[in-house]
């Protein structure tokens, strides 16, 4: 019996990645802070809105610190109607993380909860602080300003902002980014930026790798006298599918398929149309017992798909044991040559 894999790495949800994040432009730190009149410009807050493809699903090898996606949006600056907060003197600008945790690095990761992965937030060549702070900022006059409006100096959001999502763990599994605002920033009390995801980004399992695509499984010659009635079999021949599942941890299943009668749902495979044999079929083995075939598919839930076990990513290389052998499906059988295929179908979920 020859058995052809085909390796499908198994992604059931799609969702989109939305935020709105923020730039401070036009402003430079100082040591003391002065009362200030401050007011939100008449194109109010800065929201950018970001789009990063979903589902992401981050490859096998990737190392701890590796961009896993990202997006950009932006938001132009007018003199008709400025975005930004306006202050007449030096004031405070509060910028607040509501993810818990604190960024760190060059590029002030933040994490996001305990899902394993980060954000940074970053304009050109700058990357924005996402822990919860302040910093002191001023405001200059319009000739020493980056965005001037109707005379007055603005702390501006933006005007182009990048969001990317960092790994940040060795080991991350399956899961859903929550939706919800992740940051916020103020200047002199007033609202000037908000980070958050429109709607929930959902993270794809990561997939091991099937080390065995190609298995013949050889069953020999066997007597017709070695059976006895209708689902009496053969001796049962080992055979082994290997996976490397080195930094991944999944749950892993697997779907048998018939392939010269793919909507065959019995644990019989049928004959190839070059076997001359007849009242026969073959079993494929797991546990000592007929597995059942199934469609083609790595669908959570697929027909006959069956449990397999649970890496935690620690074990490199996996072998599956599994058996094949003849089965007596009629009363009168007709010697001669009797071959099947079939295909297996990871999922990992």
């Amino acid at each position: 019996m020859k058995l052809i894999s085909r390796f499908v790495e198994a992604t059931h949800v799609v969702s989109k990645l939305l935020l709105s994040a923020f730039v401070l432009i036009g402003a430079t730190l100082l040591p003391g802070l002065a009362h200030a009149q401050c007011s939100l410009g008449s194109g109010g807050t800065s929201n950018f809105m970001i789009s990063i493809p979903s589902p992401v699903t981050i490859p096998r090898d990737a190392p701890v610190g590796s961009v896993i996606g990202q997006g950009t949006a932006t938001v132009a600056f007018t003199n008709a109607s400025p975005t930004g907060v306006y202050c007449t003197a030096a004031t405070s600008y509060v910028y607040s993380n509501l993810q818990g945790g604190s960024s760190s690095g060059s590029n002030n990761v933040m994490p996001i909860g305990s899902t394993g992965i980060g954000y940074t937030l970053q304009s050109g060549s700058n990357y924005y602080p996402t822990a919860t702070g302040t910093l002191p900022v001023t405001f200059f006059q319009p000739a020493s300003c980056g965005q001037t409006a109707g005379g007055k100096c603005y702390a501006y959001l933006g005007p182009t902002v990048t969001m990317q999502l960092i790994k940040l763990s060795p080991l991350i599994s399956s899961q859903t980014i929550p939706a919800g605002q992740y940051f916020s920033a103020t200047v002199g009390g007033l609202v000037a930026g908000t980070v958050s995801l429109a709607n929930a980004v959902q993270i794809a399992n990561q997939t091991c790798t099937v080390t065995t695509p190609s298995i013949s499984v050889p069953l020999g010659s066997v007597p017709i006298s070695q059976f006895g009635g209708v689902g009496s079999t053969s001796n049962t021949v080992p055979f082994q599918i290997g996976l490397n599942c080195g930094g991944v941890a999944t749950s892993y299943y697997v779907t048998f398929t018939d392939s010269n009668n793919p909507g065959n749902n019995s644990n019989a495979l049928s004959l190839t149309s070059d076997s001359s044999a007849k009242g026969v079929g073959i079993q494929i083995l797991k546990d000592g017992n007929p597995i059942a075939y199934g469609p083609d598919s790595s669908v959570a839930g697929n027909v006959n798909q069956i449990f397999l076990g649970t890496t935690t990513g620690t074990d490199t290389v996996l072998t599956l044991p599994f058996g094949g052998r003849y089965v007596k499906t009629d009363g009168t059988m007709t010697p001669g040559s009797a071959n099947g295929v079939a295909t297996f179908t990871m999922s990992y979920q």
